[in-house]
């Protein structure tokens, strides 16, 4: 029989992680308090990128709602949404958690959200909680929102407030005139009159704003010289651009120039000898330059033996593994989920897991085998990330391998997208 301490322990690890394990545990234990975890899981938001992970909060209400000690997690977690000054999604998850409790008849919760609003915010972050007051009471939410944010604005009237909210507001209600109802509200509130006032004139300034175009004689220049580094994953190049660059690569001797012109290949294949590509990789690395790095990047496109014992050489020994095994994508043999399962389980922290999760998924996309399953479960075993577990679960399923561990989790994910993988699954989708 397990004991409680290890119980509780695979539980700390299940609800930072946000796996649907813990529900299940707390399930299966009845009599365990697992409370001091539920409560540090609240007012901690432990996702690896809480801007893009769905909030946890339903994940975390959950199992609130498993526990005997439910007053005194509520209680907690009014207090740290009353409290919290240093990050800005643990606060939106406060919010959105507390929301739940209001949704069930809690008005204290209810009015916790409203005292919140707008009152001793996260720098930059005075925006946290208003897509929760109008989810709880749409318009008469908007008007208030509208009102604290003014009287905000009066004592600061050089705050920096744009139409974001009111937009939100009309897109979730088409049929009601947001702009319109403000402005009749505002003939008898001075707050929301100069709330109005400041979109407008924040409004007017943007479009006096004309930001010039810049036009580059060529495709050369425009790597070169767009800052930051062109961004090329929101436009296309064809296969004559590609070529110019490359060419231009061959011959470069400036070495700032180089590093823009080789950043161009993490994103596009290189087109000619990949032996000149390794040999860049093969220099020393410097911190003057990243050339030896972006050079590593560029060859997950590429494909030969050279390349190949490259990378099994250097992951003998990388301190920062996740780039060398991108090399993989390409390169991958029978076997290597040895050496990636090993690199799961020597390397602990979270942007190294994380990294190394987008490049098993990328490695197993592009190479279907059931080998995948060992490196994959190693690594859904320490990541933090709800989109990247998804995209683990995925993989796991395409090649038919997940466990019947994993696939009781699921349902119980904190990332609301997986909970619908199987679903989807059995639907052909």
């Amino acid at each position: 029989m397990t004991d409680s301490k290890t119980i509780k322990k695979t539980f700390r690890s299940s609800i930072r992680r946000g796996t649907g394990e813990a529900h299940l545990i707390m399930q299966n234990n009845p009599t365990v308090d697992f409370s001091t975890d539920i409560i540090k899981a609240s007012l901690t938001n432990f996702a690896y990128d809480g801007q893009s992970e769905d909030s946890r909060a339903l994940f975390l209400s959950e199992l609130i709602a498993l526990s005997k000690q439910q007053d005194k997690i509520r209680k907690a977690v009014l207090q740290g949404l009353a409290t919290e000054q240093d990050d800005t999604w643990t606060l939106t998850q406060l919010f959105d958690l507390v929301k739940i409790f209001a949704q069930t008849g809690d008005t204290e919760a209810k009015q916790a959200i409203y005292d919140r609003f707008f009152n001793h915010p996260v720098d930059h972050s005075d925006w946290v909680g208003y897509s929760e007051i109008l989810e709880l009471d749409g318009l008469k939410g908007l008007i208030f929102i509208a009102d604290k944010i003014g009287k905000g604005l009066e004592q600061n009237p050089d705050d920096w407030q744009d139409d974001m909210i009111i937009d939100h507001f009309q897109r979730e209600n088409p049929k009601i005139k947001a702009f319109e109802e403000l402005e009749n509200a505002s003939k008898e509130n001075r707050f929301i009159r100069i709330y109005l006032d400041t979109i407008k004139r924040i409004e007017e300034n943007r479009k006096n704003h004309i930001r010039e175009k810049v036009i580059y004689k060529d495709i050369i220049e425009e790597v070169i010289l767009c800052k930051p580094y062109i961004r090329l994953w929101k436009r296309k190049l064809t296969n004559q651009q590609i070529n110019v660059i490359a060419n231009q690569l061959l011959i470069e001797k400036n070495k700032a120039n180089k590093e823009k012109l080789l950043y161009v290949f993490d994103k596009f294949k290189f087109p000619f000898d990949s032996e000149f590509i390794l040999q860049l990789a093969k220099q020393k690395s410097t911190s003057k330059n990243r050339i030896v790095e972006f050079a590593i990047d560029a060859l997950h496109f590429l494909q030969s033996k050279s390349i190949r014992q490259f990378a099994l050489e250097q992951l003998e020994t990388a301190k920062r593994p996740e780039s060398l095994t991108r090399i993989l994508i390409s390169n991958y043999q029978k076997g290597d989920s040895k050496l990636l399962a090993k690199l799961a389980n020597k390397f602990n922290q979270d942007y190294i897991i994380e990294n190394l999760a987008s490049s098993y998924i990328d490695i197993y996309k592009a190479n279907k085998t059931n080998e995948c399953k060992e490196p994959l479960e190693a690594i859904y075993d320490k990541l933090t990330c709800g989109i990247h577990r998804k995209g683990i679960i995925e993989v796991l399923i395409d090649n038919k391998v997940l466990s019947d561990k994993i696939r009781q989790e699921i349902k119980h994910d904190s990332y609301l997208e997986t909970r619908q993988l199987l679903d989807r699954k059995k639907n052909g989708r």
